[in-house]
């Protein structure tokens, strides 16, 4: 996995794992480091980012949320497009707080945001759209502001 690639206990073709679908590879996480925001910071990760982007067209890194470690901040700063996806009625507020702080500190510009798990109400029939801006879509439910 990634975590003893970085270490260097194994190579990078020992870690990629081929899929049934062609061109479509991946690298599982590997066992839990005790140090995981080092191994990103390391100039192996730097130089593994390199190495991919010369084999792939699209490199899709897959992280804990923002919030709650900091290893999808330090990974973050090797993606072209960072994805934040968020869950409604389950997310906590304070990840897209983190998030704004993050946007600011590091002059983040392109972060994509997904907002999921909306329920929609039917009403009527025909096709509608919709848009927002800010915190007016996300709410949190009264049960999980208690936990």
């Amino acid at each position: 996995g990634l975590s003893t690639l970085l270490i260097n206990n194994c190579t990078l073709e020992e870690c990629i794992c081929k899929t049934p679908m062609p061109n479509l590879n991946y690298i599982p996480a590997g066992p839990i480091p005790p140090n995981p925001s080092e191994l990103l910071l390391s100039k192996n990760f730097t130089e593994l980012m390199k190495v991919l982007r010369e084999q792939y067209d699209v490199i899709i890194l897959d992280t804990p949320p923002v919030g709650l470690v900091t290893d999808a901040a330090i990974a973050m700063k090797h993606v072209d497009l960072p994805i934040y996806v968020v869950r409604s009625g389950y997310s906590k507020r304070s990840f897209i707080k983190t998030l704004n702080k993050l946007m600011k500190i590091n002059n983040y510009t392109n972060i994509s945001i997904i907002l999921n798990s909306i329920k929609l109400s039917k009403r009527g029939y025909g096709y509608g759209y919709g848009y927002g801006y800010g915190y007016g879509y996300y709410s949190e439910s009264p049960e999980k502001k208690n936990k």
